[in-house]
């Protein structure tokens, strides 16, 4: 029996959110496994040229909402010999609906974290997710997790769903070491992530002026990104004894990214969690692409950071608002510049050994034909 496979995401490259950009690897990399990869997605301009791969087969749909579902579900009705086809979803709804409808039978959802929350919404905590997602999580053959923080998520929405957990993995041919003069004793941190407040900015601030003006002197903090709450942690910096040690640098192409990481010591993000929002770190693709670079990470223990982030191998996990413990950390990497050094290798180590998105697909393969 020949395989097929179809990837159905609206939310695919160009977009760079990181639903598109699992989407777009899946694709890169299941072409080995399969005799066409389809794609059905949302047209954009700049998507993405895969006419260096004949097996992928890419069509996009209007970006009206009711024109591009009906559009699609067509589209999949005239699909034959269904039962060759294992489907990815790149979210649950409407993905996973349209496939259902369209009488296939393997159908594959991933899942990412936010999607699962309810926040203050009362209408996904009494009825959007206890009765439609709980449903589509019944029916479907897979939810393929990206962290075991978002396993738990959907097993406590439908104990019955055949949850699995796969975390992500980086491209490690592009995220890579790239020599840096080390010309000076400041250890330099970097962040890059939209700024937002619940992403931990704070928190760092804090731990950084919690120092002695010895140890801040030692200290840089190179921050990347753009988002509602940028104005307002510049104001906080701009008041602050860290003004002269904290460079802002807005938005970070992708492909700037792995110099932008590399110029750093340490990559620090620690995501804050609370009980009533749906702002979590689902995984964290970030701490592992910092990682990848030779960056050891240092992450808050919330959401799937735990699955981004090997505790003493290649970066630290610390309970969140631990600013004690952040400061305690930096302190003896400058102190002890050995136990920074032995990070930075074990980083890279261990993305190549079990994070790269070769592994990822592999067992994303194993899986769907489980």
């Amino acid at each position: 029996m020949t395989k097929h496979l179809l990837i159905l995401s609206f939310d695919y490259p160009p977009s760079n959110g990181g639903i598109a950009r699992l989407c777009g690897a899946i694709t890169n990399k299941m072409i080995t496994y399969y005799d066409s990869v389809t794609v059905f997605t949302v047209d954009r301009k700049g998507i993405y040229d895969f006419s260096n791969s004949p097996k992928v087969n890419l069509y996009t749909f209007p970006p009206k909402r009711i024109l591009c579902e009906s559009k699609t579900l067509k589209a999949l009705l005239s699909i034959r010999n269904k039962q060759e086809y294992r489907v990815i979803c790149g979210v649950w709804h409407p993905e996973f609906l349209l496939a259902k409808l369209a009488g296939f039978k393997n159908i594959h959802i991933l899942g990412h974290g936010t999607e699962f929350l309810y926040g203050s919404s009362k209408f996904r905590k009494y009825i959007w997710l206890p009765l439609y997602a709980k449903w589509v999580l019944k029916k479907a053959t897979t939810i393929i997790s990206n962290s075991h923080y978002t396993k738990s998520l959907v097993t406590s929405i439908q104990p019955k769903a055949h949850a699995v957990a796969l975390p992500l993995g980086v491209d490690h041919q592009f995220f890579v070491p790239i020599e840096k003069k080390d010309t000076d004793s400041i250890l330099t941190l970097v962040s890059v992530s939209r700024i937002l407040q619940f992403k931990g900015f704070d928190i760092v601030l804090e731990a950084l002026l919690s120092m002695s003006k010895k140890y801040q002197q030692k200290i840089e903090w190179h921050i990347g990104g753009t988002g509602s709450y940028l104005t307002k942690l510049k104001e906080k910096v701009a008041n602050s004894t860290l003004k002269d040690r904290v460079t802002f640098h807005g938005f970070v192409a992708e492909n700037n990214l792995p110099a932008f990481y590399t110029q750093a010591d340490i990559f620090v993000q620690l995501t804050q969690e609370t009980r009533k929002s749906t702002k979590v770190e689902g995984f964290g693709l970030v701490f592992l692409e910092a990682q990848s670079c030779g960056v050891p990470a240092i992450g808050s223990n919330t959401g799937g950071i735990s699955d981004a982030i090997d505790h003493k191998n290649g970066g630290w996990l610390i309970e969140q608002n631990d600013i004690h413990k952040l400061k305690e950390i930096l302190i003896e990497c400058i102190e002890s510049p050995k136990i920074l050094e032995d990070q930075k290798k074990k980083a890279r180590k261990r993305v190549i050994e079990k994070c790269t998105w070769d592994i990822y697909c592999k067992n994303l393969n194993s899986i769907l034909w489980a």
